[in-house]
């Protein structure tokens, strides 16, 4: 079918076009809610500023397909296959993308707020300064995915594979990343405010300068990696693996190291004031731990 012809019947009451092909088609600036385009053929397709809030594009093919400014808010995309798309500056809130397939894909500055991508393939896909606030990304894959600036606040991402993802300076504040796995990922700066990353991953991670403010690290695995003057104020790291970590400078003021795993971590010029070590196996090497400050080693 020709982008013509698509008009015309949906401007007749048309709704229906599942499983037509529309592959190359020019459909720039449409208006085309609620249109059904389940499983269509949306391969390379221009659909640049269009309007498909509330359409039906489960399981399409909109692989290398044009979408930015479109706005697809409240639309089923779940199953699409958007491999290499353009969703720059793209209105997806509220959108359906459970099993989606994005790899590679380019979303900088959308807007995915509330959207759902549970069990999504976001695998080197470009996220930056994307705004993803409350969003569920259960089980999704976001290895090698770029997220800087983004905003995940209060995002389930629980069960996530983020490993070697970019999220330099965005904001995971109240967020789920419990049992998600974040080794070798970049989270400078990063601020993780009363986020919950009990049983994560976090090996060779970069948290140099985040905010771990409240966080839960309950029996999380920071093997070796780098919280150079992060911020761990009121933190919980009860039962965490702390092997060979940076902590220099950090900020652990009444931080909860109860039960945890500090050999060979180093705490050099950290603020240990009200630090709870109880029960921890501690042997902090290259370390100038004030012997004054108040902490807890039972």
């Amino acid at each position: 079918m020709k982008a013509r012809e698509l008009i015309d019947r949906y401007n007749q009451g048309f709704r229906d076009f599942s499983d037509i092909d529309l592959s190359g088609e020019n459909l720039s600036g449409l208006g085309l809610t609620a249109i059904d385009l389940a499983n269509a053929n949306l391969n390379e397709a221009n659909l640049s500023c269009a309007t498909l809030n509330e359409a039906n594009l489960y399981g399409a093919n909109l692989n290398a397909s044009v979408l930015y400014r479109a706005s697809v808010s409240d639309a089923n995309l779940c199953e699409a296959d958007l491999n290499g798309a353009s969703l720059i500056k793209a209105d997806l809130h509220g959108a359906r993308l459970e099993r989606a397939s994005l790899r590679d894909a380019d979303l900088t500055g959308a807007n995915l707020n509330a959207v759902s991508l549970a069990n999504s393939d976001l695998t080197g896909a470009n996220l930056s300064c994307v705004s993803l606030v409350g969003a569920n990304l259960e089980g999704a894959n976001l290895t090698q995915a770029f997220l800087k600036g983004a905003n995940l606040d209060g995002a389930k991402l629980n069960g996530a594979n983020l490993e070697g993802a970019n999220l330099s300076g965005a904001s995971f504040s109240d967020a789920n990343l419990s049992h998600a796995n974040l080794s070798t990922s970049d989270l400078s700066r990063a601020n993780l405010y009363a986020a919950n990353l009990s049983d994560a991953l976090l090996c060779r991670a970069d948290l140099s300068g985040a905010n771990l403010s409240n966080a839960n690290f309950s029996a999380s695995n920071l093997k070796e990696a780098d919280l150079n003057g992060a911020f761990l104020i009121e933190s919980y790291l009860g039962q965490a693996c702390l092997d060979g970590a940076n902590l220099s400078k950090s900020n652990c003021y009444k931080a909860n190291f109860k039960g945890a795993f500090l050999l060979r971590t180093n705490l050099n010029g950290a603020n240990l004031n009200c630090t709870d070590f109880s029960n921890a196996s501690l042997q902090p090497v290259d370390c100038e731990v004030d012997l004054n400050t108040e902490y807890v080693t039972d």
